[in-house]
């Protein structure tokens, strides 16, 4: 029996895709190559791995038992990759990084540059609101979340509490009805998440300010969010560090905010890589060097 890595790196990405269609997209060959790399495969091994099925491929018993030796071959080829084919100890590949959208585009986005600056020949995929993505399936190599997991093989790292509370323009609050109470917030426009698009509840910020209110404006994200805020649309709940540097933003009852955590997840083979381990200690670092952004709000705030 020879058996040839390649045909495992196909056998792989075929069980995190589950179709010879995506995965021929993710390894930027046709279809067809993936079912022959699948079928010299399993000529070498005198074992069928997968049923082909009208919607998809499904592991067979063997297939299951191929998995995590693959898994472990994997880990393998990419510590020696990055171990030999290094230069100059300089960081290189790429490294994929999922977080949600306003931490991941307001703080890390910002601030990733620094490590790249570090290391030239490293690369970085940022994906914000990654909930289709999963560690488990190396689709991505860490993910930050706002709930500590409860279950699965991850590495689990506490990052930094962060608040978050009303914010709305000195436009806007100068031309509606003045907010000394919670009470009072039901006469002005509210914005906030689309509540079936809500990937995660524990986001839902602004029950805990409005609760059984109905916001008037509502994005998926809450950068859109953040600018409706800014174009004078009315009131919404946006975490401190995406209100720092914004001079036309007020806080609205400033002595009320809440509180959550940021949650790092890496899965345990992947943190044994050096660009993972370095990229982590990096986003640690720049959270505890920015704590004030996190925790704390002063007005003005440009």
């Amino acid at each position: 029996m020879r058996l040839n890595w390649d045909d495992m790196r196909f056998f792989l990405i075929l069980c995190r895709s589950q179709s010879f269609v995506a995965a021929g997209a993710e390894l930027k060959v046709t279809h067809s190559t993936v079912a022959r790399r699948l079928t010299t495969l399993e000529s070498s091994l005198q074992t069928q791995l997968f049923l082909r099925t009208e919607k998809g491929c499904r592991l067979t018993p063997a297939g299951e038992r191929l998995v995590p030796y693959a898994e472990r071959l994997e880990t393998t080829i990419l510590q020696l990759e990055e171990d030999i084919s290094g230069k100059n100890n300089q960081l290189a590949g790429t490294i994929r990084i999922g977080a949600p959208d306003g931490f991941g585009n307001c703080f890390l986005a910002p601030c990733l540059g620094a490590l790249q600056g570090s290391h030239p020949a490293l690369e970085v995929e940022l994906i914000a609101v990654p909930m289709y993505y999963s560690l488990a399936k190396r689709e991505i190599d860490i993910l930050i979340t706002v709930r500590k997991p409860t279950e699965g093989n991850v590495v689990v790292r506490r990052l930094s509490n962060y608040r978050f509370g009303l914010f709305a323009t000195r436009t806007y609050l100068d031309q509606s009805p003045q907010i000394n109470f919670k009470d009072d917030l039901r006469g002005h426009r509210m914005i906030s998440y689309i509540d079936e698009l809500l990937y995660d509840q524990d986001l839902n910020f602004i029950n805990e300010f409005y609760p059984g209110g109905r916001a008037q404006f509502r994005s998926s994200t809450l950068v859109g969010q953040k600018y409706a805020i800014l174009a004078d649309n009315g009131i919404g709940v946006i975490p401190y560090f995406m209100a720092h540097g914004e001079p036309t933003l007020v806080p609205v009852l400033p002595d009320f905010y809440a509180e959550r955590v940021f949650w790092l997840q890496v899965n345990p083979d992947s943190r044994q890589l050096a660009r993972v381990r370095a990229t982590i200690d990096f986003i640690v670092n720049e959270m505890e060097s920015s704590r004030s952004l996190f925790m704390e709000i002063e007005y003005p705030l440009g």
